[in-house]
């Protein structure tokens, strides 16, 4: 013996389907505008705190030459190592 299955809207408003659904909807729109606030809040919270926050350390605007020298040693052992593979 099987149990018919139905289908259909009247299941749906039978169950209160619509009012759960309504209020899933709106329980997320809830939380994305709460998002969306905190976020257009935050420049204004920032410089509200901006004077408590540590600085950035200088860094200096010119890259170290030895790192340029170790990139090109490298680059030359590759192109060496992959000449002498080859043959």
């Amino acid at each position: 013996m099987s149990i018919p299955l139905y289908i259909g809207w009247q299941r749906i408003l039978d169950g209160q389907g619509l009012g759960i659904a309504f209020t899933g909807m709106f329980i997320v729109f809830l939380a994305l505008a709460a998002i969306s606030l905190c976020i257009a809040l935050l420049p204004k919270v920032m410089a509200a705190f901006g004077d408590d926050l540590p600085e950035r350390p200088n860094t200096p605007t010119e890259p170290d030459s030895s790192h340029d020298d170790e990139a090109l040693a490298a680059a030359v052992g590759c192109a060496l190592d992959e000449k002498n593979n080859n043959r």
